[in-house]
């Protein structure tokens, strides 16, 4: 079972920062699969939230006899949701950010966990868009560094993609690769930072096209969207993916890059959302984005003016 011993053995206890979905459900996939975890927040309502939600999952799984009662409970048991970073992380083995996607924020957090961390504990990223080499200089540990990104939703999708820092060590690769394992997940290790890692960059270039199209006046969201599903069989169309990603946040990761790499092929995405998160429509987190989640199936919309 897992070490009391607060020594950066990768048998500890794991701590995530950052009680949103991504993070919540992070710390609970890792629960599913022995691993004692602390889930820190600054905000006890946030923390509530995501022990509501992950056991109203736990439940759920229950009920179609996907997971045991007793397994459930020892997984639910297993997530310990705090305000005291500093405590919690005194006490870890391992951490993962996954708070808002802004560096200036998740510098500020890499700090903070240098200073109360057991001197052997990586700390790894969950962003899907910002590279471990803007954050890891904010530590004593740019070696201990690296990116573990995890797929929405945490608990259906298998993948998490490990990537190395121009100062990551091949001991923290090796460690991240064993903590996804540990996790129950599948790991894949990008060896050098590069926009959008894997998935993101093949899917990015996919969805960049796409807005282009609609841009263009060739097709609407939806038949881009019917083309892509019945086309290519891909589970969810372009659009549909981003209003479940939502498209705000879609908006921020696309925008940092335009401005970060002067990316042309990102001009009509940044265009078309400013307009859509502009008029409220956020996706399915608020009901309407290029669908309308009011009705089901969801019925697409007209874009705003």
């Amino acid at each position: 079972m897992t070490s009391s011993v607060p020594d950066g053995g990768d048998q500890g206890r794991l701590l995530v920062v950052g009680a949103g979905t991504m993070g919540a459900q992070i710390a609970q996939q890792a629960a599913l699969h022995g691993v004692d975890v602390s889930l820190v927040d600054v905000d006890g309502e946030h923390l509530k939230r995501a022990m509501a939600g992950n056991r109203q999952w736990l439940d759920r799984r229950v009920e179609k006899g996907k997971l045991g009662r007793d397994e459930a409970e020892d997984a639910a048991s297993r997530v310990t949701p705090t305000t005291d970073l500093a405590g919690a992380a005194s006490e870890s083995a391992w951490a993962i950010e996954a708070v808002v996607e802004l560096p200036s924020v998740k510098r500020e957090i890499f700090a903070e966990l240098d200073a109360h961390l057991p001197a052997r504990a990586g700390i790894a990223t969950n962003s899907s868009n910002i590279v471990v080499s803007r954050l890891a200089d904010a530590t004593a540990r740019p070696e201990l560094c690296c990116n573990m990104h995890f797929f929405h939703p945490v608990l259906v999708m298998d993948l998490c993609e490990v990537v190395r820092g121009p100062e990551t060590s091949d001991d923290t690769c090796a460690r991240a690769v064993a903590w996804s394992k540990r996790m129950g997940r599948t790991p894949i290790v990008v060896e050098k930072e590069i926009d959008g890692f894997i998935v993101n960059r093949i899917l990015g270039a996919a969805s960049r096209e796409a807005f282009s199209l609609l841009q263009g006046g060739v097709a609407s969201a939806e038949d881009i969207d019917i083309a892509v599903r019945k086309g290519l069989n891909w589970p969810m169309g372009p659009f549909q993916l981003a209003d479940f990603s939502g498209l705000d946040t879609v908006l921020t990761i696309r925008r940092d890059r335009m401005e970060r790499d002067h990316a042309p092929g990102d001009v009509a995405t940044v265009a078309i959302l400013e307009r859509m998160v502009g008029a409220g429509r956020l996706g399915r987190k608020s009901g309407r984005g290029f669908y309308d989640y009011a009705v089901d199936p969801p019925a697409p919309l007209p874009p705003p003016d």
